[in-house]
């Protein structure tokens, strides 16, 4: 694998039946160990000619997702699991499939602002989010984010250079404090590698790019 695997993306709309069920045969292998922190090799990743993510739940086995459509600025990201994330701009703002889904963030206000805007200044924002399985819609969550320096990580092997943000969020009701982290590029603002918090019963979705859109 070279860093084009990284850095050259690929559109999920190529075509051919044999690379789509490829994917689903090396999703479905890596998932297939039912102990230990299973990752995603360098192999498999290659191996699927579409932009591609892998995520994790609350520190399991990591998954891999293709993407499905990108619409208005929203990326619609799936797996063989039937998991659908929808992420903008780096950040998640639905889910499907999970234990515990964020099914929607919309401001309360202003626009939330990318997690890369704050390599330039902090900002704050507040948002509404809706978690269907505990009944509560409309949920207010304010947040901060700040630059917290620069981070070199490493994602099937290949350092990258990126700026690290945390986000730090709470509501009153229900009460929930917790901090997302983004590792951002500091060329393009692409968030490469995320841990965020999805659900007030959980949902830590921690995910890093294979391949990107083009």
């Amino acid at each position: 694998m070279t860093w084009a695997l990284l850095a050259g993306g690929c559109s999920s709309s190529q075509s051919g039946n044999t690379a789509y069920s490829q994917f689903l045969r090396l999703t479905r292998q890596s998932l297939a160990a039912s102990f230990g922190n299973v990752r995603i090799s360098r192999e498999q990743a290659a191996a699927v000619p579409y932009a591609s993510m892998g995520y994790s739940q609350n520190g399991g086995n990591e998954d891999m997702l293709v993407l499905g459509t990108e619409t208005n600025g929203e990326q619609l990201w799936t797996s063989s699991r039937k998991v659908v994330i929808v992420i903008r701009e780096g950040r998640i703002v639905r889910t499907l499939g999970l234990d515990y889904d964020l099914s929607g963030l919309t401001s309360q206000g202003n626009a939330v602002p990318p997690p890369a805007a704050a390599v330039r200044a902090a900002f704050s924002t507040s948002r509404l989010e809706d978690f269907p399985e505990l009944g509560l819609f409309g949920v207010f969550v304010s947040c901060n984010a700040r630059s917290a320096g620069r981070q070199t990580i490493k994602i099937l092997g290949q350092p990258i250079a990126t700026m690290r943000v945390n986000e730090t969020c709470r509501s009153i009701k229900p009460e929930w404090h917790f901090t997302d982290n983004y590792w951002v590029d500091l060329d393009n603002g692409r968030v490469w590698r995320s841990r965020q918090h999805v659900n007030p019963k959980g949902g830590i979705i921690e995910t890093q790019i294979f391949r990107p859109p083009a």
